[in-house]
Formats: structure tokens, C-alpha cells, sequence
């Protein structure tokens, strides 16, 4: 048996790993490129006549860029080699920046460069002072003081407050705002090209090489770091930690994803839990009680009425029972069950008994309409299963030993009917992590299932993405415990995982 655990183990992880590579996919493919973001801000467009001002790579471009960076969208898919930028290269992008005659797919081009260079972070600190150190190179000045005070910026984020000291943090703030002073202005035209309009230009560029020469610790990387960088700095392994250290985060709602889903899975988790237990606790007893008085009349009509019911879709259903049962009349009848939510006001303040039946009551409509269309499915297979078990030989052995019927049905054909019914469980632990948007909905319960809903509305990437990798982590352990279990009801399979 441990052998076969330890195997299926194994076996899960190249699993969960391809899982994760297709959520980072997913997560990459749907988000937005920093060129994307201005244009929905409005930020640092072209004015007319093609100029590009400085202050217009304001505070909304700096938020973009620390939002990019506490979500690990600024960094190279796979593989990284902004480390081994150099003066020449730089230069050579800086030039590649400059407007000149063309048409919009050049200018596009251009532009997606220029915020692509914003992104690099500290690796072109370096080499964007040297260009800065440069007198020769005055014409991009301009363009590589905007580009420096950018890519040195440092974002000081919720989780940097244990790590950084008081005097740390004040240090940094204070130096993006010397970054920030000492950029020079300049335009950017069809007809001229780089154009400085600052004339303490010299002074601020000696300024800029002067900060990075007093914190070059800060900016500098040994070849050891560079070659490490390659992969180490790089989109999926930042996704990887994120996602090991719960520090994955949705920019949509400003806070991490797993606080997120926390909030709303304390909601959901034990609904989910009570209409599992309702919806199987009842099934199971039914479809044994079907199997044993098959073809009665009794039977026939049971197993009218549940398919009768499961035809009925659940949101008309529940939108039925929120009608008659749990809306006023306006003749002075109040309703008989809440419209809304899962508790009343103020019901933190009863006590424990009355808490909980505030929350049955509330619960009782939602719970009806999650499981009544459980019943039918569940209950017909094991009414299956039952009817299968009754026609084996050990049945009528045992029948033939004297056992009566109770004892042969719930001493030897229960436990062996549970093979079909502990594979449909496999994915009841990951069915505990799902919402149920509908009912969420017509009930106002703020669970999962509405808040995935609206994440996929808003287009966030890391709620979705943090959302399936736990749902499917679930399933994957809901298998293996379906697999042990078959051993548990049956020893013929347990011999043979041995």
C-alpha cells in the first residue's frame, strides 16, 4: 500500500506542474502589456505635433510600474538577460526611441520599446548612467534620465514593511523623489528628433550618475547573480514563489488573491459541506430502499417524482422558491424564510444555539436548491449498484446460510456497492472549493462562485489562475483518496496494491 501511495504521488506532481505552466500561460497571455495600461489611463500620450513631455510620465506611470512589479509582469516569461545589458546596447535602444517620419505601426513599435526599457529595472541602471556620463551622448540625456528614474524606482509595498527598517524606507522614498527631480525635460518629434528644452541638463545628468555611484551596491550584479538571473528572474519562477508564498495578487481589488478567496471560501465552504452531507446522506438510504422494493408502486413513483425534479432547472427553481416562500406579501404575512445572505443583522451577537439555527434558516432554500437534483442521480446509482450486488452469488449464499434481509443488504451489499459511488466522490473535495453562481445570486450570498464571476467579468488573471490551481490541487488529492478508499471497501483491490 505505501508503495502504491508513494507511485501516485510521484505521479501527481509532473500533473500539477503542467497544470501550472498553463495557468502561467493563461495568466501572460490574458494580461495587459504596460502600453496597453497608459492607453486605457490615458497617460503618457503623444501630444501634438508628436512631443513627448517628461511630466507626462507622471504618477500614473510610476503606479503602473509597481503594480507590473509586485505582480511579476515586468519580468521576461522564461528567460532573462537584462543582466547582461551594456552602454553600447542601451544606447543603441535609446536611439531606436527617437520619432522619426513613419508610419503608425513604426511609432507603435517605438512605443512599445520605450516601455518595455521601463521595465528592466535595475539591470539598466548602470548602463543608462554611463550613457548619462557621457557628454558626447547629450541628445539622449533626455530619454535615459526618464528611463533611470523609472527603472531605479523602488516600490515600497505591503510586505517590504517588516523587511526594511524605518530609516531604509525613508532613504528610498526619498531617493524616487530625487529620481524624479532630476529627470531632464525634453521633446521627441517627427522633424527633430530628440530635443533637450532643460538647460540645467549637464547638471542634473552629473546629479543622476552621482546617486547611482552612492547606492551602485544596490544596482550592481556579480556574474555569478547574472547567470542566475537568466532563469531565477524570470516571469514563471516569480509566479512560482508568489503562488508557493501566497503573495499572488489581483490588482483588480488591490489585495492578495489568497486573502481574497479566504474571505469568501469561509462563506461557501460550509454550505458546500452541509449540501454534500444532505445530498448523500439522503441518496445513498434512498437508492438502497429502491433497490429493495424494486417495481413496487412505492418505487415507481419515488423514482417519477425525482426525475421530475431533476428536470427542473435549479435557477427556476430557486427563483420559484424565493417567490412564494421568502418574499412579503404586503398584506401583513411575512415571509417565511429569508431573501437574502446567510445570517441576520447582528446574529454574531446570539448565541451559539440560536447562531446556528439563524443559519439554517437562512441556509434552508439555497441547501433545497443545491441538492434536490443531486438526489436523482446519486440515488439511481446506487440503486444500480444495490441491484447489481443482490444478483451475486454471495448473496444468495448468504440468503442460504440464513441471514435475513436486512443483514444481507446492509452487512454485504452496501459496502460492496460503494465502488461506483467513491469514484463519483473523487471530486467532492474540489467541489467544496466551487461556488454556485446561481443560487449565490438569486439568494445574495457573497461566496465564491459570484466573486470567480465577476473576476472573469473584470478580466483578472491571478483571482482566476489562483482559484483553478487550488481547485485542482483538491481534485488530484480527492482522486487519491478515492483510490485508497477502494481498498477500504473492497480487499480484493487492496491486495493489489500491495
Amino acid at each position: 500500500m505505501l508503495a502504491y501511495l508513494i507511485r501516485r504521488m510521484l505521479w501527481m506532481v509532473p500533473t500539477f506542474i503542467g497544470i501550472l505552466v498553463i495557468n502561467f500561460g493563461v495568466l501572460r497571455l490574458q494580461g495587459m502589456t504596460l502600453s496597453d495600461e497608459l492607453a486605457m489611463t490615458g497617460s503618457a500620450k503623444s501630444g501634438e505635433g508628436g512631443e513627448r513631455k517628461v511630466e507626462k510620465a507622471g504618477a500614473a506611470v510610476e503606479n503602473l510600474l509597481s503594480r507590473f512589479r509586485r505582480t511579476g509582469n515586468d519580468l521576461p516569461a522564461l528567460i532573462n538577460l537584462r543582466a547582461f545589458s551594456t552602454e553600447t546596447g542601451m544606447r543603441a535602444t535609446l536611439e531606436s526611441l527617437e520619432r522619426k517620419l513613419g508610419g503608425e505601426a513604426r511609432e507603435s513599435e517605438r512605443n512599445q520599446r520605450e516601455k518595455d526599457l521601463w521595465l528592466y529595472g535595475r539591470h539598466a541602471v548602470l548602463p543608462l548612467a554611463a550613457v548619462l556620463a557621457d557628454p558626447d551622448q547629450a541628445r539622449l540625456h533626455g530619454p535615459a534620465s526618464l528611463a533611470l528614474s523609472l527603472c531605479a524606482l523602488t516600490s515600497i509595498n505591503v510586505e517590504d514593511l517588516d523587511r526594511l527598517s524605518k530609516e531604509r524606507r525613508s532613504y528610498l522614498l526619498a531617493r524616487n523623489d530625487e529620481l524624479k527631480r532630476l529627470r531632464i525635460d525634453f521633446d521627441n518629434t517627427n522633424a527633430a528628433g530628440f530635443r533637450t528644452n532643460d538647460a540645467q541638463s549637464a547638471t542634473k545628468a552629473a546629479a543622476l550618475v552621482a546617486l547611482v555611484q552612492r547606492d551602485v551596491a544596490d544596482f550592481q550584479t556579480n556574474w555569478t547573480q547574472r547567470l542566475g538571473s537568466v532563469v531565477a528572474e524570470t516571469g514563471f519562477i516569480d509566479f512560482l514563489s508568489r503562488l508557493a508564498t501566497g503573495r499572488l495578487y489581483s490588482s483588480t481589488r488591490k489585495e492578495y488573491v489568497f486573502t481574497i478567496i479566504a474571505d469568501r471560501w469561509q462563506v461557501t465552504l460550509w454550505l458546500n459541506v452541509a449540501a454534500i452531507i444532505l445530498a448523500w446522506g439522503v441518496s445513498i438510504p434512498l437508492g438502497m430502499w429502491s433497490a429493495r422494493h424494486e417495481g413496487s408502486l412505492a418505487d415507481r413513483t419515488a423514482t417519477s417524482g425525482l426525475f421530475l425534479l431533476w428536470a427542473l432547472p435549479s435557477f427556476f427553481i430557486g427563483t420559484l422558491l424565493l417567490h412564494h416562500f421568502a418574499t412579503s406579501t404586503g398584506q401583513g404575512q411575512e415571509a417565511w424564510f429569508p431573501n437574502k445572505g446567510l445570517s441576520s443583522p447582528g446574529s454574531y451577537w446570539l448565541t451559539p444555539w440560536d447562531y446556528l439555527r439563524d443559519l439554517l434558516w437562512h441556509a434552508a432554500l439555497p441547501l433545497f436548491v443545491l441538492t434536490y437534483g443531486s438526489f436523482t442521480a446519486l440515488s439511481r446509482y446506487m440503486r444500480a449498484n444495490v441491484l447489481e450486488q443482490l444478483s451475486a452469488d454471495y448473496v444468495r449464499t448468504a440468503r442460504a446460510k440464513g441471514c435475513d434481509e436486512t443483514r444481507v443488504m446492509y452487512g454485504h451489499v452496501q459496502r460492496n456497492s460503494l465502488i461506483t459511488m467513491i469514484t463519483l466522490g473523487s471530486g467532492l473535495l474540489a467541489s467544496l472549493f466551487g461556488g454556485f453562481v446561481f443560487v449565490e445570486s438569486i439568494y445574495v450570498i457573497p461566496g465564491l462562485g459570484t466573486l470567480l464571476l465577476d473576476a472573469a467579468k473584470q478580466q483578472d488573471a491571478p483571482l482566476l489562475m489562483g482559484s483553478t490551481v487550488i481547485s485542482v490541487l483538491l481534485l488530484l488529492v480527492g482522486i487519491l483518496l478515492a483510490d485508497l478508499l477502494y481498498a477500504v471497501a473492497d480487499p480484493r483491490i487492496g491486495g493489489r496494491y500491495d
